[in-house]
């Protein structure tokens, strides 16, 4: 999961990339590009949530917080 976040992110970026590119196609569906753009974003969120439930885990599991010793 914590791995897989950067490949979220850069999805969420390409997504970005695109819906620019769909409005400068189009003006008229800027509305619905801002909807997809919110779902996007929305998405890229939940990963960084799940990252953050998984580095508890890791913490829980190991003690350790991204490879650091806490105690």
């Amino acid at each position: 999961v914590i791995a897989d976040d950067d490949a979220v992110d850069e999805l969420f970026e390409e997504i970005k990339r695109e819906l620019i590119h769909m409005i400068a196609g189009d003006p008229s569906c800027g509305e619905q590009a801002l909807d997809f753009l919110m779902i996007a974003k929305y998405l890229e969120r939940i990963g960084d949530h799940a990252v953050n439930v998984a580095e508890w885990v890791e913490f829980v599991r190991t003690g350790r917080y991204h490879n650091e010793n806490m105690f």
